[in-house]
């Protein structure tokens, strides 16, 4: 087990993020048929800051083209795959800039927000192999006082919910811990990456 806590902590240090895929969109998957299809689109939320808004697909219609940046140095466990970044370019009149997602986190909630913001860190997502977006549990603290909580799984706690991290929008959201959000406006979804 210490060796698999080590090997993550050395790998998170030390990720160079130098190989991209080819772009994709996001579309959420959903039962609920208001946003079940609808594609995340980047939309402004602060200087140089986006956040993953619902927007509806229309046939020919462009998406936000978003890309996955990950390491070529082996992967710490086989139940969670290749780790990255989701990365959206942040586009301007004389720059383009690298934008990775990351969990922005409110204290008094259970709710964290995705945002697009330029750095060279950001939330190590995954896909599975059913190009689903994920997170990766590494240390389960429902076991924790167990000889081992090390119970690596990939999770998929997304949710759309009306946010406010600068604007009002109805935005891609993750629920932190196993219960359900706190957040009246949220509803479940999955976010399935789709290859142009």
């Amino acid at each position: 087990m210490i060796a698999g806590v080590f090997a993550l902590a050395t790998s998170t240090v030390s990720a160079q993020y130098l190989n991209q895929s080819a772009p994709f969109a996001l579309i959420l998957i959903s039962d609920n048929d208001t946003v079940n299809g609808s594609a995340l689109i980047a939309c402004h939320e602060g200087a140089a800051i986006e956040g993953l808004c619902i927007g509806a697909v229309v046939v020919g219609a462009p998406t936000t083209a978003y890309t996955f940046n990950y390491s070529a140095a082996e992967t710490v466990d086989p139940a969670i795959g290749v780790t990255g970044l989701l990365t959206y370019e942040l586009s301007g009149g004389n720059f383009n800039v690298s934008s990775p997602m990351e969990l922005v986190y409110n204290p008094a909630s259970n709710v964290a927000v995705p945002l697009l913001t330029p750095s060279e860190n950001g939330q190590e997502v995954a896909f599975d192999d059913q190009n689903m977006l994920a997170i990766a549990q590494y240390i389960d603290d429902t076991l924790a006082g167990s000889p081992n909580p090390y119970n690596p799984k990939l999770l998929y706690r997304w949710y759309v919910c009306t946010t406010y991290e600068g604007y009002t929008y109805q935005t891609l959201a993750w629920v932190l811990g196993n219960g359900t959000p706190q957040n009246p406006t949220c509803v479940k979804v999955d976010v399935l990456r789709v290859f142009s």
